[in-house]
């Protein structure tokens, strides 16, 4: 069947309405939704209930498989997308989300339990009082944890309910796993995020002794990799830790499962249209959750239909091939310094690309929309990471215009011209935001560096220099040549 002009341009609409906004809270209203999901296989591990810690940047689902398993029909879903991990028989409490409200333990139950001058003992008698909490009111609202702290403070006390708690699940054949979130929010100062991070970690490791109350932490990398963490078992948690990943594979199958599941009934008969020029087959619900769909598994497959969707070169003319293809472009240009994709940038590359300029009659969308895709990903990027790290804009504005890559001197220069590092020390003392270095007084341009460097913003080259993948690059405004220029 032929693809018409008509056809392409029905698909480019459905691409332009995937909501921009996937940003998701373990509770609340922005809790994730049954017809939001999508389960790469390699995110089964995130999920397992034996695996007590799960990394990952903003943007690379920590929050949404948080709400995944805090809630029945999501988790029921689950159990289908991952049948071996008996998500059937655990019950979800939450030991911390961030915010509060009727699901929620956020900072204000923290700091109202723990002052800024505790102990480690009263940090890790906060963790123990979630975990009670979680336990009495199994499958209901959560107790707020200051009820349950001088119990928590008695290791004889605690020990009897968690056992009397353990007996009882065993005996259902149940497991109950008590989820921390946005664990990033504990703390604005780096002594006191320390002590929190450590006595969490303390408990994580002494509920081992439990086999039915299961502990499962979303930690940002940075968190757990802070060399002044000083728990003695972390290289072992660390060693066991689960890193949420996206593959160009999965991105791309998460971009095709949602115009095969479009609302618009017009959108998915034109994209089954386009699949049949192909030989590919229709994508149902439940082959996408499942991954019996070949556009979730095969990305030869992928590939094929992203040619048919945007051409099969960023370039024109005989040598277009040098330009890489608009399969494998996205990918290599969404990736920070790690070389991760988030979903977040790489379906808002898509959708800004479906909005650039007049709709062509022969694609959906094309070379020049992808690399004005770019452009907005970018910025919504570092908008988020500005969210995340409330002071890099303050790093990033004044190396605007600065050409990459660059020596080490030259960016040093830039931040010390601008008083970079004295205008943040000034403003997390302040207490608007936790620095990018230790309250120390010691963090000068090269420990900014190794911050911008471990967060996957900066890197340096083989040659030395320092420079900067383009998903930061370009919202920056700085050069680089034969690159993607900055809107």
């Amino acid at each position: 069947m032929k693809i018409d002009a008509g056809r392409f341009q029905a698909i480019r609409r459905a691409i332009a309405e995937i909501p921009a906004d996937v940003s998701n809270d373990a509770v609340g209203q922005h809790v994730a939704r049954v017809d939001e999901m999508y389960a790469p296989d390699t995110h089964a591990a995130a999920l397992d209930p034996s695996a007590p810690i799960v990394l990952g940047a903003r943007g690379t689902g920590k929050s949404f498989w948080s709400g995944v398993l805090g809630q029945t029909d999501t988790r029921d879903e689950a159990s289908v997308a991952y049948p071996r991990l008996g998500l059937s028989k655990i019950e979800v409490g939450f030991g911390y989300t961030g915010i509060g409200g009727p699901d929620g333990i956020g900072e204000d139950s923290l700091n109202a339990a723990v002052p800024h001058d505790a102990s480690i003992d009263d940090a890790k008698a906060f963790w123990w009082a979630t975990i009670l909490g979680a336990a009495d009111r199994r499958g209901s609202l959560p107790v707020r944890p200051k009820q349950f702290l001088a119990r928590a403070r008695d290791p004889e006390a605690r020990e009897d309910l968690l056992i009397k708690h353990e007996h009882q699940l065993r005996a259902e054949g149940r497991m109950l796993l008590v989820v921390y979130d946005a664990l990033d929010t504990v703390a604005r100062t780096w002594p006191r995020r320390r002590r929190l991070t450590e006595a969490l970690l303390e408990v994580v490791w002494a509920m081992r002794a439990y086999r039915s109350i299961r502990l499962k932490l979303f930690l940002r990398p940075d968190q757990i990799e802070d060399d002044a963490l000083r728990f003695v078992e972390l290289p072992k948690l660390k060693t066991g830790a689960v890193r949420l990943e996206w593959s160009a594979r999965d991105l791309y199958g998460l971009f095709y499962s949602r115009l095969a599941l479009a609302e618009d009934e017009g959108a998915r008969k034109a994209f089954n249209t386009a699949l049949a020029t192909l030989g590919l087959a229709a994508g149902s619900r439940k082959g996408i959750l499942t991954r019996r769909w070949s556009l979730a598994s095969d990305a030869r497959d992928q590939e094929r239909l992203m040619s048919l969707l945007a051409g099969q070169y960023m370039g024109k003319g005989t040598y277009a091939y040098k330009k890489g293809s608009t399969y494998r472009w996205p990918i290599a240009h969404l990736a920070d310094a790690r070389g991760e994709v988030t979903p977040r940038s790489f379906l808002g590359m898509m959708i800004a690309a479906a909005k650039y300029g007049p709709p062509p009659d022969d694609r959906v969308i094309t070379p020049d929309g992808i690399r004005h895709g770019l452009r907005a990903a970018s910025r919504t990027r570092v908008d988020q990471l500005h969210y995340e790290f409330p002071w890099i804009k303050r790093v990033l504005a004044p190396m605007a215009g600065l050409l990459l890559p660059q020596h080490e001197e030259a960016v040093f220069d830039v931040w010390g011209n601008a008083g970079t590092i004295r205008r943040i020390r000034q403003e997390a003392g302040n207490g608007d935001y936790l620095p990018p270095f230790p309250d120390d007084g010691r963090g000068g341009p090269r420990e900014l560096f190794e911050t911008l460097e471990r967060i996957g913003v900066m890197f340096r080259r083989a040659d030395g220099r320092l420079d900067m993948p383009d998903l930061f690059r370009v919202a920056a405004r700085l050069l680089k040549k034969g690159a993607v220029a900055p809107a």
